[in-house]
């Protein structure tokens, strides 16, 4: 049966509709139990963390900011309903990095949740009291993905939430249906539309966050099974699950219980977009927006691949096709540019790309834009990206997503490939504005917030400035404690010289030590180093070479070891355990 939807409101949040639900009804669902979570249980925490931060804070009292970051998104929920109600404000990290937590710590009174020195709520429950949310008061500090430099803070108060929301369930009720979220709460759009929309909407949210097809696949089962389960789900996605998902589908009596998908954090392809629809046997509404705009508009590719603006949202183009918007979700009230140029159209909008991404290369001004349209021509590639190189303003960069029988997997594979889009870009661009650097990844890589940030293009390029490098081409975390990271193997390597003259092969140390400095980057890796165990090298790996990297902590009782297993195209080229001294073994960053 479905739940009667709450009538909407033009202040979601500043109304605290939570505060007046009934005690017995599902405040979040625990898809892995497959049991209700009730507003009682949920009212506890609000109040055990109301608890925590009043012992904290006894001297200064509200007004403060609180640094939050929380995996599981009903404790999250719960922890910034509590600062929320005590008059306080979240800062929320993007990502939990040391660097990152640290560049902020300053400015906060102190760090809340699952990182390192996070200070966690009473276990007890306490009933929670409930204070004002005046909308123009600071609800959250969100930062930009740091994509063109260092990442920018950006303040929501509750009136620019409000608008936002109140749009949304007017657009897209949830009438009590499960939201299941594949992307961080940390990010606005998965904030909005994975935490707040359901508190909002008297919808539950899931207990957890859902990272992989098979786990969709079980919890969407498990509302058909499961007694007193929500009446449906609402998937809040982004391109790279979607992208991802099986051709083989989900049940169709788990697909039978999803009402719509959203994607966010980049334009899908019009191919995602149709696979996404057919896989899970959902509508595919994607959102456009940014962290600084809120969202601007959406739109259905199996409908049309227009963009419409969200309700109340404005835009224009200038003579230029610069983007100029006005809308309830930005502080300021006037017209403002954007970086986005735009063709009009009767039924919205379509992008063009980005205004702003002129390089000069050799003292001629080069359209990057342009360049990317061109290499996404060839019927390979899915997505592409021109930049210059830090450090090398004169030499151009391209990352280039390719189909998966696309993607060269040796030194022949891939000079023949670079030698093909060179041709193909030649009859437009002269040798000195072409990519002299060329990166080919199967996924796009993108930081927490979806983007492919600052730290993303370093670590692809960062071969050029240390010869003692793998070419990294992307990770997938299977979790705090598990990765698999795709590398090739540069033909400068340092470590080629000498071993061996007839034919260079990477010695078998180095695919140690790449195994262990990617667990350290990836899943904090942490202790000092006590033996190797069960190591084997069955096949040499050569320059050029493409291989996945596959990395799991393993803490027994007597000290974690580091499993590792780098596997190519011709089969396995090294396997085995690293011994590492008893202690806490890290989280993954």
């Amino acid at each position: 049966m479905t739940t009667p939807a709450r009538p909407v409101s033009d202040a979601p949040l500043t109304s605290q509709p939570w505060r007046h639900v009934a005690p017995s009804r599902m405040a979040a669902w625990d898809a892995d139990a497959g049991r209700p979570v009730s507003w009682a249980e949920f009212h506890g925490r609000i109040g055990a963390w109301q608890r925590r931060l009043d012992a904290l804070d006894a001297l200064d009292g509200p007004g403060q900011r609180w640094l939050l970051h929380c995996r599981c998104p009903r404790e999250f929920a719960a922890a910034l309903l509590a600062l929320w109600t005590r008059g306080d404000s979240a800062v929320l990290p993007a990502d939990e990095r040391p660097e990152t937590l640290g560049a902020l710590a300053a400015e906060c009174r102190a760090a809340l949740g699952d990182i390192p020195d996070g200070l966690v709520a009473d276990a007890t429950p306490s009933s929670p009291r409930w204070g004002p949310l005046a909308p123009a008061r600071l609800a959250v500090s969100l930062y930009t993905s740091g994509s063109t430099g260092e990442p920018r803070r950006i303040d929501k108060t509750f009136a620019q939430l409000d608008a936002e929301l109140a749009a949304h369930a007017r657009l897209w009720p949830l009438e009590g249906r499960l939201v299941i979220s594949q992307v961080s709460h940390q990010h606005i759009y998965g904030l909005l539309f994975g935490i707040l929309r359901p508190l909002c909407e008297d919808a539950p949210l899931a207990g957890a966050a859902c990272r992989t097809p098979e786990t969709l696949g079980a919890w969407l089962g498990r509302l058909a099974d499961a007694p007193m389960a929500p009446p449906g789900a609402v998937l809040v996605s982004a391109p790279p699950p979607l992208e991802r998902l099986p051709e083989t589908g989900l049940p169709p009596a788990a697909t039978d219980r999803l009402a719509r998908v959203h994607s966010s954090g980049a334009p899908l392809s019009a191919t995602a977009s149709a696979h996404a629809r057919r896989v899970l046997g959902a509508p595919v509404e994607e959102i456009y927006g940014s962290s600084e705009t809120g969202g601007i508009a959406w739109r259905d590719q199996q409908r049309d691949e227009a963009w419409t603006p969200l309700p109340g949202v404005e835009v224009r183009a200038d003579d230029a096709g610069g983007l100029w918007l006005r809308s309830p979700y930005l502080a300021s009230p006037g017209w403002q540019p954007q970086a986005d140029r735009i063709a009009p159209g009767p039924a919205g909008f379509r992008l063009l790309g980005r205004a702003d991404r002129i390089a000069k290369v050799g003292g001629k001004r080069l359209s990057l834009s342009g360049l990317e349209r061109r290499l996404a021509r060839h019927p390979d590639v899915l997505r592409a990206h021109a930049l210059p190189l830090p450090g090398r303003p004169h030499r151009l960069g391209a990352v280039l997503q390719l189909a998966t029988a696309a993607l060269p997997w040796c030194r022949e594979a891939r000079r023949a490939r670079v030698a093909e889009l060179r041709d193909a870009l030649s009859t437009a661009y002269p040798v000195s504005l072409m990519p002299r650097h060329w990166r080919f990844v199967a996924t796009w890589p993108r930081n927490a917030q979806g983007k492919l940030g600052a730290a993303e293009v370093a670590r692809l390029f960062r071969d050029l400035d240390d010869p003692r490098r793998p070419r990294w081409l992307g990770v997938e975390k299977d979790g705090p404690a598990a990765c698999r990271v795709t590398l090739e193997v540069p033909e400068r390597l340092s470590y080629l010289a000498g071993h061996f003259p007839e034919q260079p092969v990477v010695p078998g140390v180095v695919m140690v030590q790449w195994a262990v400095a990617l667990a350290e980057e990836h899943l904090a890796l942490a202790g000092e180093f006590r033996g190797l165990e069960r190591v084997r090298f069955p096949q040499p790996l050569l320059p050029g070479e493409r291989a996945t990297l596959e990395l799991a902590l393993e803490p027994p009782a007597e000290g974690p070891r580091l499993a590792f297993t780098l596997t190519g195209r011709r089969g396995c080229h090294a396997r085995g355990r690293v011994r590492l001294a008893p202690g806490e073994v890290g989280h993954g960053r």
